[in-house]
């Protein structure tokens, strides 16, 4: 009997901390996380029509609208493109800045008729964080909402001519949220 007391609390021991312990909580790759702005380009004379932009070169730009790093675009002279937006505090309204450059490769050129073509956007919208799972955690959704949107800067020389919302809700990526038309 003195053998089968500490043994029956070693089992029992063992299973409360077996029964107790869960598995390791990994967030699934399929699971939908913060998405990206998606922004299609379409021409300006037949609104139907994509049209892609000759050697476009995308920067984000910091709150001094000084350049940051360059955002990655998936082909040279693409009719879409994909934008990571800051968040900050939920329902505070948010606004990211983006340097969209047409015809990159004539920058350094010194011909002053055959330049690249420079237009800064605006992105206005709100935040909302939503819970996920606790391995996944918080996943950032962005409303446009009534004051949110996204607008260029007027310059002498713009190539971007218009712009519009087609998704009030920036929440996945399976879809575009806004258009350029240029």
């Amino acid at each position: 009997m003195k053998k089968v007391v500490p043994l029956l609390i070693i089992i029992s021991s063992i299973a409360v901390i077996l029964l107790a312990c869960e598995r390791d909580d990994i967030c699934p790759e399929d699971t939908a996380t913060t998405p990206s702005l998606i922004i299609r380009f379409y021409n300006i004379n037949d609104q139907d029509e994509l049209k892609s932009v000759r050697l476009l070169r995308v920067k984000g730009l910091n709150d001094n609208d000084e350049p940051l790093n360059e955002i990655p675009v998936n082909r040279a002279s693409p009719d879409s493109i994909v934008l990571p937006l800051r968040f900050a505090n939920e329902g505070t309204e948010t606004i990211t800045r983006f340097q969209l450059e047409k015809d990159s490769d004539l920058a350094d050129n010194d011909n002053p008729d055959n330049d690249s073509n420079i237009d800064i956007i605006e992105v206005r919208y709100t935040p909302e964080f939503i819970y996920v799972s606790r391995a996944c955690g918080l996943k950032s959704i962005f409303n446009f909402g009534t004051t949110g949107g996204v607008s260029r800067d007027n310059d002498d020389d713009n190539w971007i001519i218009n712009t519009e919302i087609i998704n009030e809700t920036i929440d996945n990526e399976n879809a575009a949220h806004v258009i350029i038309y240029h």
